[in-house]
């Protein structure tokens, strides 16, 4: 077995065990807290983490630009040129930390605006932010180089593991700050304790298993040189995230209010669960991809695409269909009606989970060749239409509006834009089969979902086992609809995902 493909298994293995565990703590956390406290808790702290995003703007993707700069040494061991882009990246990170934490200082004096009404909230939340700022800089002051490193190494696996046991015991602590000790500031204070024992637990990781790798020397000219183009274009690529995501979350506080805020959070963290499970398998291959595209010729990375975009979405429709019948019900069940968005929000949650997902193979493609820097004026052009829409359509159609400025930016600038340049750039053919199956790939999950959707619609039950009676319902139904149609339009993708998928479990 290829040490690729080795670490590619276990990182899938690893990932999907963290996407199912971490979420069911954050759910349990998360009912304590409101429980306990209010709704307004996580919409504060989802705020909260809104800001710190945007402050992250600091970091410019630096640590996106290293990792894709670490392949080539690795491939090639060349020990002396991974440790002086060690060296770099530690030096930046360090300088990266002073300047949010001087910039967070900065943007307190404007806390009172972007919170409102703090409504139920007893606790002083200038002292709580600076907890929660203080475990943001942790990251950038001590060894956030090794988390990068073991990444490039394709050790994800490493990472998700310390990953899993440091947020399981902050969980733990967390549950107890809020049931027995009802001390909200411990409860923000676990969580800058758990961010810094987990990179030192990943540099004593990476130090023990690959301990010839440490930050020592300087980069070349000609290497500080491409970071420096990388870095600028991943910088603009952040823009957009910061758009997207923590924009669009301040300005649900700061139209909404913070109940309503803490709702939309609820909502993201169930969103977030099923991505989060979906890019297990994106990000496991994400290294073996740029090592493929180091060494294999262009024509077998496009043959490659495709086999994976077609896999995508069979992954995808499954996810969406569960997303579309499960949702609200889980919530019914986990935090209560008068804590429940209308339908239409849900559905509109679904959309932007289908187009995000549908990205994710062509991403992993374009950050894998690095060209960032290439889409420069598509990240700009993203991010600017993004405000622009957010602020307008979030005022004339509340919560719809925001959500619905997402979905455009995201088809009409991002997917149409970053295809197209990858195509131009790398593969150099028109992207006319790709955009053909992906209308054909989006038709499918409609009809699967859609099926799924009705079909659960017919189910009476309530409560528990009315979530499990749907989830019965879901599975049959996409299990004999999906196969189906796949076969009846794509049956040659089928027989040659099926080999795909045989030549790398016995690899």
């Amino acid at each position: 077995m290829s040490t690729r493909t080795l670490n590619a298994k276990r990182n899938i293995i690893v990932g999907v065990l963290s996407n199912c565990l971490i979420p069911v703590f954050a759910m349990v956390v998360n009912s304590a807290v409101v429980k306990q406290f209010s709704v307004e808790y996580i919409g504060l702290t989802s705020t909260f983490s809104s800001i710190f995003e945007m402050l992250n703007l600091a970091e410019l993707g630096f640590s996106s630009a290293i990792i894709v700069n670490l392949y080539k040494p690795l491939k090639e061991n060349n020990t002396a040129a991974v440790r002086g882009l060690l060296a770099y990246y530690k030096r930046v990170y360090r300088i990266v930390g002073l300047i949010i934490g001087i910039a967070g200082t900065i943007a307190c004096l404007l806390l009172g605006k972007l919170v409102g009404d703090t409504g139920t909230i007893h606790e002083n939340i200038v002292v709580l932010y600076f907890i929660y700022l203080a475990e943001k800089i942790i990251k950038y002051l001590f060894f956030a180089y090794k988390e990068a490193l073991l990444n490039a190494i394709q050790r994800l696996d490493l990472i998700k593991t310390v990953y899993i046991i440091v947020y399981f015991t902050k969980s733990i602590l967390q549950l107890l700050s809020v049931t027995v000790l009802k001390n909200f500031y411990l409860y923000a204070a676990v969580t800058a304790v758990s961010t810094f024992c987990y990179y030192y637990a990943l540099h004593i990781l990476s130090k023990k298993k690959y301990g010839q790798y440490y930050p020592e020397g300087e980069p070349g000219e000609e290497t500080k040189h491409v970071i420096r183009e990388q870095v600028a274009g991943v910088s603009v690529s952040n823009l957009v995230g910061v758009s997207r995501n923590s924009l669009r979350s301040l300005i649900v506080t700061s139209y909404l209010g913070l109940h309503l805020a803490g709702q939309y959070a609820n909502y993201s963290t169930i969103f977030n669960a099923v991505l989060g499970f979906f890019l297990v398998i994106t990000k496991a291959i994400q290294s073996g991809i740029g090592n493929s595209i180091v060494s294999e010729p262009v024509e077998k990375n496009y043959s490659n695409l495709t086999k994976m975009e077609f896999l995508q979405n069979v992954v995808i429709t499954a996810c969406t269909a569960y997303l579309l019948c499960l949702y609200q019900p889980f919530m019914k069940l986990w935090m209560g009606e008068k804590l429940m968005l209308p339908e239409p929000v849900m559905m509109l949650f679904v959309l932007n989970f289908y187009i995000l997902a549908m990205s994710e193979v062509r991403n992993a493609f374009f950050s894998a060749l690095g060209y960032w820097w290439k889409a420069k004026w598509l990240f700009i052009a993203e991010a600017l239409l993004n405000v622009l829409l957010l602020v307008s359509l979030g005022k004339l159609f509340s919560i719809y509006g925001i959500i619905m400025a997402t979905v455009f930016t995201l088809i009409f600038v991002n997917y149409i834009g970053i295809t197209n340049l990858l195509f131009r750039e790398y593969f150099r053919i028109r992207p006319k089969e790709f955009y053909i199956n992906r209308i054909i790939y989006t038709l499918i999950t409609v009809v699967t979902a859609g099926a799924c959707y009705y079909a659960c619609s017919l189910v009476r039950p309530e409560g528990i086992p009315g979530l499990a009676l749907r989830v019965v319902v879901c599975s049959v139904t996409w299990m004999i609809l999906l196969p189906a149609i796949l076969l009846l339009v794509k049956r040659e993708y089928v027989k040659e995902s099926v080999a795909f998928i045989r030549q790398i479990l016995k690899a």
